[in-house]
C-alpha cells in the first residue's frame, strides 16, 4: 500500500470540475428566472402611466437583464479560464488505465477480492482521467457488497473500441434509485459525496465515449465505459506517390 495516492490530484480536480458544473447549471437557472422575471414586469406595467411618467423604471427593469446576462457570462469564464481543467490528450494504453485503477482503489470492507483481466488497446485520452473513472466504478462496485465478494474488471477490444467493464455480486441497484443515483451528490453512504459515477460518465462524454449501467449476471450491477480506439498511424510513405501510378 502506498503512502501517496497517484490519482489524488486528478480526483481533486474532476471533483471540483463536477462541484462547479452543478452550481453553473443551478446559477444559470437562476439567471435566467431574473430574465423571465424581469420580462413579465416589464409586459404587465408597460401600460401603467408610473412606467410613462418615470424613465427610471424602464431602466432599472434594462439593469435588471443586463446583469442577469453579465453575471451568467462571468460564471462561464470564469470556469473556461481555469487552467487546472485543460487538458492534453496522449496516446494511452488502456489496459495500463484498467491495472493503475485496480491497484488505487480504496476498498476497506473486508472479504472483497478485485479480479481483473484487460487487453491492451491503445486510446487517445489523459491516462489519469480513466484510471480515476474506473477507480470510481470499482470502489462503487465494492461497497455494494458490505458482505464481501468479487469485483470484476474487465477490458477489452470490441471493433474500434475499447470496453471496460466493472461488476459485482451485490444485490444490484433498486427500481426506485436507478435515476436518482446518477444524480450529483446522491449518496447512501455517510461520509461520501456521491459524485463517483458523474465523474466516470464526464470522463467518458469528454473523450468520444459512454458510460452506461445495466443488471450484472446473475445479480449485482455492470457498468460499462466504451471508448474510440486511437487511430493507427499511417506507415511512412504510405501517402506517397510512387514513380509511373497515380
Amino acid at each position: 500500500m502506498t503512502s501517496r495516492d497517484p490519482l489524488g490530484a486528478v480526483e481533486q480536480t474532476a471533483t471540483a470540475e463536477e462541484i462547479v458544473a452543478t452550481l453553473r447549471h443551478d446559477l444559470r437557472n437562476c439567471f435566467g428566472t431574473i430574465r423571465n422575471a424581469a420580462f413579465f414586469i416589464r409586459r404587465k406595467v408597460g401600460r401603467e402611466q408610473a412606467f410613462r411618467d418615470d424613465p427610471r423604471v424602464e431602466q432599472f427593469l434594462d439593469v435588471i437583464d443586463e446583469e442577469a446576462i453579465a453575471a451568467s457570462a462571468l460564471v462561464d469564464g470564469a470556469v473556461d479560464a481555469n487552467p487546472s481543467l485543460r487538458r492534453r490528450p496522449v496516446s494511452a494504453s488502456a489496459r495500463e488505465c484498467v491495472l493503475t485503477a485496480a491497484a488505487c482503489a480504496r476498498i476497506a470492507g473486508p472479504g472483497i477480492r478485485v479480479d481483473v483481466d484487460a487487453a491492451e488497446g491503445v486510446v487517445e485520452l489523459d491516462p489519469a482521467e480513466l484510471a480515476l473513472a474506473v477507480r470510481c466504478l470499482v470502489e462503487n462496485a465494492a461497497e455494494s457488497m458490505p458482505g464481501g465478494g468479487v469485483v470484476t474488471l474487465r477490458g477489452s477490444v470490441a471493433g474500434a473500441r475499447y470496453r471496460i467493464e466493472v461488476g459485482d455480486t451485490g444485490t444490484g441497484v433498486p427500481e426506485e434509485e436507478r435515476e436518482a443515483i446518477t444524480r450529483p451528490f446522491y449518496t447512501t453512504k455517510p461520509g461520501r459525496l456521491g459524485l463517483g459515477l458523474n465523474i466516470a460518465g464526464r470522463v467518458a462524454r469528454r473523450y468520444f465515449g459512454a458510460l452506461t449501467l445495466g443488471r450484472g449476471a446473475p445479480s449485482g450491477t455492470l457498468a460499462c465505459i466504451e471508448l474510440p480506439l486511437a487511430l493507427a498511424p499511417e506507415p511512412p510513405g504510405a501517402g506517397a506517390l510512387v514513380e509511373g501510378r497515380p
